[in-house]
């Protein structure tokens, strides 16, 4: 027991496992901790191990997967190494991680933004790239929609940015439309740009 919990403890690094999992800590590294209730991200995950500076929990790797999954330790050292490859196996994949709903819509919260961002920068990139060199030169349509677009998606970053839980939880009630669009618009022009790599490859 005690060869495997040190072989995935050596061989695992927990901020790359807790986002294999579905966790995404923020810049800063943080997450909301997923051992009390939190409001602000408090527990910050390491490479080694995590921390929590809101109610001191403090542990390893296979400390957060016993309560992402809610099984014992050595279990959930069985689960890290069969998900993993360490050893051969099955019998905990099909486990899906116990994530609490508040940090399920954390997690939601921080993809939204990362959207609105992105968008705001491509925004900006087109303002700069397409402007019009002469007054009398065709409107490129890219610049257009920047002059149209960016105010507005400028305001809903802002509401990520300043404003307040119930502001933030409203917009995504009812901007899930807009959201989705922006979405799919995103990876379509990934999509694009990993064919046009492979054609020159």
């Amino acid at each position: 027991m005690e060869s495997l919990f040190n072989e995935v403890k050596e061989r695992l690094n927990l901020i790359e496992t807790a986002q294999y999992y579905g966790v995404q800590p923020n810049r800063g590294g943080f997450v909301n901790c997923i051992f009390h209730k939190d409001k602000t991200p408090s527990l910050k995950l390491y490479p080694a191990h995590f921390h929590c500076y809101g109610c001191g929990k403090h542990g390893d790797i296979i400390t957060l997967t016993t309560q992402l999954f809610g099984l014992p330790p050595y279990n959930a050292a069985q689960k890290l190494a069969q998900d993993f490859h360490i050893i051969r196996g099955n019998g905990y994949q099909n486990i899906k991680p116990k994530i609490s709903e508040q940090m399920k819509h954390y997690q939601q919260e921080q993809k939204t933004f990362r959207l609105l961002n992105d968008y705001c920068l491509y925004l900006e990139k087109c303002r700069e790239d397409f402007k019009p060199e002469a007054p009398e030169d065709e409107l490129h349509p890219l610049f257009v929609e920047s002059l149209m677009k960016y105010e507005q998606y400028n305001y809903y970053r802002d509401i990520f940015i300043t404003g307040t839980e119930d502001e933030r939880r409203e917009f995504m009630k009812t901007c899930t439309k807009e959201i989705a669009n922006l979405e799919e618009r995103f990876n379509q022009n990934n999509n694009t740009k990993r064919s046009k790599t492979h054609e020159r490859e």
